[in-house]
C-alpha cells in the first residue's frame, strides 16, 4: 500500500470555466472543465465527481449544490496524472464509485484497477488490487455495494494474455485473447478504514469465459449483464450465499454447509467423493456474491452491443453502427416480453438514467435526452451538441458529459 502526500500542481489540475448560461431547448450549459486531454468517463456522488482523464490519470472534484440539487460550483481537489510510473501507460479509462463507502474504482485498462478513497486527507491506493488476476487487459468494471453493506463485490472483464487449461475444473479454461468475468469481495470496508488488502473473500474468483467479444459489464438488482459484441448480451444471476452445485444438473446440493472460509468450502464442495484425504461432494463451488453456474439468459440484438443499463426488469442496450438503443422488458426467465427501439441512426456509447430521464451518449452526435415512464413509454426531449461524447451521467436535473475535449455540465430546463 502506498500513501501519497498531496502536492498541488497547477499544470496537472484541470481548468474550470464558469460560463454564461448557454441555452438550447432542453438544457443550459453552466460549466466547462478542461481536463487537458480526453475525458473518457466520470461518476459522481452528492459531494464529489471523479473523471477518468485518459493519459492525465484521474481527477477528483468537490461539488457544491443549491437547495434543488443543481450543481452550482465545481472545484478540483486532486489529480493523479501518473498512476504508477513503474507500470504500463497509465491510462484511466473508466470510473465507478461506491456510493455507500465513498471509494472510487479507476480502471487502468493495461495495468490494474486502482482505488481512491474520497473524504480523506491521505491519498490511498491498493497497489496490487486485482493485478494479474488471471492475466490480461482490464476492459470494464462494475460493483455491488448494496447487497451486503459491509462488503463491496467488484466484477471485471479481463481479456487474457495467455491461455489456461484447468484440468481439475476449479478455476476455468480460457483461450488466449478471450475474455472472462473475474471478481473479488472487499470486506470490512467503512468510512474510517484504510484499504485492508488482505480483507477480501475470495482473493480473485473466476466466473465465466465468453470468448473474444465482450467489452462492457453492468450490475444491478442481482444480475450481471455482459455485452457480447454482435452476439448480444448474456445475463448472469447472483447468489446471495455460498453454494455447491451438482456438476451435471447444476442443482444446489443441499447437504453442503458453508463455513465462511472460501478455501475450505471450495475443497468440501469440489473435491471428489473418493478423495481419501479430503473427500468432497464433486460439485461446483461458488462463493457468496458469485453467480449461478448456468447463464440466466442470452439475448440477441440487431448490432454490436456497446453500452448497457439495467433496472427493474428493464434492459437497455446501446448499439454501434447507427443502430440506436433498444429498451426491453424482461420476464422472470430473462426472455424479452416486449421491446422498443429509439435513437435510430445513432451509435450509442453510454446510457444513463435518473428520475425518469434517459441520456444517450452518441459520440460525434452529442447527447440525446428522453423522458421515460419506467416501462416502455418514451418521449424525446431534445439534443445537446458537444464534442465527441464518450460518456454521460444524469444526476437529478444535472447532465454531465465526458468528451474528447473535457467535461461539460448542463442543467435541464
Amino acid at each position: 500500500m502506498k500513501f501519497y502526500i498531496l502536492v498541488i500542481s497547477l499544470f496537472f489540475f484541470s481548468c474550470i470555466e464558469q460560463v454564461d448560461s448557454e441555452q438550447n431547448n432542453v438544457a443550459q450549459l453552466v460549466q466547462y472543465i478542461n481536463t487537458y486531454g480526453e475525458a473518457m468517463d466520470l461518476d459522481l456522488t452528492n459531494d464529489h465527481m471523479v473523471v477518468a482523464a485518459n493519459y492525465q490519470g484521474f481527477i477528483v472534484y468537490e461539488l457544491t449544490r443549491d437547495s434543488y440539487g443543481s450543481i452550482v460550483a465545481i472545484d478540483s481537489v486532486y489529480n493523479d496524472s501518473v498512476l504508477d510510473d513503474s507500470m504500463g501507460d497509465n491510462r484511466a479509462q473508466e470510473i465507478v464509485i461506491s456510493k455507500n463507502h465513498n471509494i472510487a474504482f479507476i480502471t487502468d485498462i493495461y495495468d490494474r484497477i486502482w482505488m481512491h478513497k474520497l473524504n480523506q486527507d491521505a491519498i490511498q491506493y491498493l497497489d496490487y488490487y486485482l493485478e494479474d488476476c488471471f492475466g490480461g487487459t482490464w476492459l470494464s468494471t462494475t460493483i455491488d455495494d448494496s447487497t451486503n453493506l459491509d462488503k463491496i463485490n467488484v466484477y471485471s472483464l479481463v481479456k487474457h494474455s495467455s491461455s489456461q487449461n484447468d484440468e481439475e475444473g476449479t478455476i476455468g479454461d480460457f483461450d488466449q485473447y478471450s475474455t472472462s468475468v473475474v471478481w473479488k469481495g472487499l470486506t470490512d470496508i467503512n468510512d474510517s478504514d484504510l484499504f485492508a488488502e488482505l480483507n477480501s473473500t475470495p482473493s480473485c474468483e473466476f466466473s465465466y469465459n465468453f470468448g473474444v467479444l465482450p467489452e462492457k459489464i453492468f450490475y444491478n438488482d442481482g444480475f450481471l449483464i455482459v455485452s457480447n459484441g454482435e452476439l448480444g448480451v448474456n445475463i448472469l444471476t447472483q447468489i446471495n450465499q455460498s453454494q455447491c452445485f451438482d456438476s451435471n444438473s447444476f442443482e444446489v446440493i443441499d447437504v453442503f454447509e458453508p463455513t465462511g472460509n472460501v478455501d475450505f468450502d471450495r475443497v468440501s464442495c469440489e473435491n471428489p467423493t473418493f478423495d481419501t484425504q479430503n473427500p468432497g461432494l464433486g460439485g461446483i463451488y461458488e462463493p457468496e456474491g458469485g453467480f449461478h453456474p448456468t447463464i440466466h439468459s442470452s439475448i440477441d440484438f440487431p448490432g454490436e452491443v456497446k453500452s448497457l443499463y439495467y433496472k427493474d426488469s428493464i434492459l437497455m442496450v446501446g448499439l454501434s453502427t447507427s443502430n440506436g438503443c433498444y429498451i426491453s422488458l424482461l420476464g422472470a426467465n430473462g426472455n424479452i416480453i416486449d421491446n422498443l427501439s429509439l435513437a435510430n441512426g445513432y451509435s450509442i456509447n453510454s446510457i444513463s438514467e435518473d428520475s425518469g430521464v434517459i441520456a444517450l451518449s452518441a459520440g460525434h452526435d452529442g447527447v440525446l435526452l428522453y423522458q421515460w415512464d419506467g416501462n416502455l413509454s418514451i418521449n424525446y426531449l431534445g439534443h445537446i451538441d458537444t464534442p465527441f461524447s464518450n460518456n454521460v451521467k444524469i444526476d437529478g436535473n444535472n447532465v454531465l458529459i465526458s468528451t474528447e475535449d473535457g467535461v461539460f455540465v448542463y442543467t435541464l430546463n
